[in-house]
């Protein structure tokens, strides 16, 4: 198991100067690299041409051409191609029906102003000792915190983000002994309201980490918007924006990561409907809130920890009818509107709080498919 932890970074200014070329020169590479495939492309549409072989031209040409490269370690040079061939092959397998979720495109170039600045490290130019991240050609950089991960670093990536340097580091762990489940199921029911209520009665309230701050997120955008662009009064309101959006996004991951750890750990089998979220932000009164509440990352967030700690995540199809069916004797509501929070059934006169009929209908429904795929031969 491969787990990945990310920690700011304390450089001093030659070191952010050193981070800004090598980020810098991962972003040279990596659109060299993708206007040389594009180039010779038009030329030869017909001959394969693939990332390894611009690769091995840029490290011919390198030395003569570019000689500036090599003020920064090579790591990054490698990293790019390495995107690189990794956007290809996300877009054709997307293309082709091999890749699963949202249509992935096609590469385009990375820049300075809109992209954010990173580079790559591989595992055997960096050590982690405390509170020290050891770079190369650079040396010792002091770290917020500690690594807090035991096992073989598989490598790093250095970026930014609202003007702070942070490194990602990947270690490869045992794998955790499965947890002892204190229950043995129960169905997730997402929402805007509540951010998860559970099947047993539990429910997470939904802090709405953005919404709750919009008035302050319309104030910094329009001091920004009063600033002469490229000024240092600008740059100043430019890094307020990003600081207040990187806290909403620290707030909102913080709060996820411990609501999912909780869920993952208590029930070994979890019912999630397989919501279609791509579908649901279309509606403009609700986009918001949606995005707010993160459904897909709650979903990826359970998928992934509930393996860890030796569970399963069973998803419900979206046309499974969790929130109008009766869980006392299955009738359908087929007059059930979104803003009804409360109903009763109409055949056996049963009152439901709709949140809660849904994630129970859910469990109800992972469980029956758990049955049925544990009934299937294998072969």
């Amino acid at each position: 198991m491969i787990k990945s932890r990310k920690i700011r970074l304390n450089p001093a200014p030659e070191q952010q100067n050193y981070f800004r070329k090598a980020a810098g020169a991962a972003r040279f590479v990596y659109n060299w690299g993708l206007a040389e495939w594009k180039r010779r492309k038009a030329e030869q549409p017909d001959q394969a041409y693939g990332v390894m072989a611009v690769k091995k031209k840029f490290n011919a040409l390198k030395a003569e051409q570019f000689p500036w490269v090599y003020e920064a370690a090579k790591d990054g040079a490698e990293g790019a191609f390495a995107s690189l061939a990794a956007a290809f092959k996300n877009y054709y397998d997307s293309k082709n029906g091999k890749r699963q979720g949202p249509k992935a495109g096609f590469p385009r170039f990375k820049s300075k102003k809109r992209k954010r600045q990173s580079f790559r490290l591989n595992n055997d130019k960096i050590a982690v000792e405390g509170h020290n991240f050891y770079a190369p050609k650079l040396g010792r950089v002091n770290m917020a915190e500690p690594l807090r991960l035991e096992g073989k670093i598989m490598g790093a990536a250095v970026s930014q983000t609202a003007g702070r340097w942070c490194v990602s580091i990947a270690v490869k762990m045992n794998d955790p002994e499965p947890a002892s489940f204190s229950k043995p199921s129960a169905g997730v029911d997402p929402g805007v309201r509540k951010m998860a209520v559970l099947s047993d009665g539990v429910e997470d309230e939904n802090q709405a980490p953005l919404r709750s701050e919009l008035k302050r997120l319309k104030r910094l955008s329009r001091r920004l918007s009063r600033r002469q662009v490229g000024n240092s009064r600008w740059c100043r309101a430019k890094r307020q924006l990003e600081r207040f959006h990187e806290r909403i996004a620290n707030r909102r991951a913080d709060y996820l990561h411990k609501m999912t750890t909780q869920i993952a750990r208590t029930y070994e089998v979890i019912g999630l409907e397989d919501l279609n979220v791509s579908g649901m932000l279309k509606n403009r009164r609700l986009a918001l809130s949606i995005s707010d509440a993160s459904f897909g990352e709650i979903r990826r967030q359970l998928t992934c920890k509930s393996r860890w700690f030796g569970g399963r995540v069973v998803t419900i199809a979206p046309c499974y009818p969790s929130s109008r069916r009766c869980f006392d004797c299955g009738a359908l509501n087929t007059e059930l509107e979104p803003s009804d929070r409360t109903w009763t059934c109409a055949n056996c006169a049963a009152v439901h709080e709709r949140d809660q009929n849904a994630a129970r209908n859910i469990e109800v429904e992972a469980l029956r498919l758990v049955h049925i795929h544990k009934g299937r031969p294998q072969g």
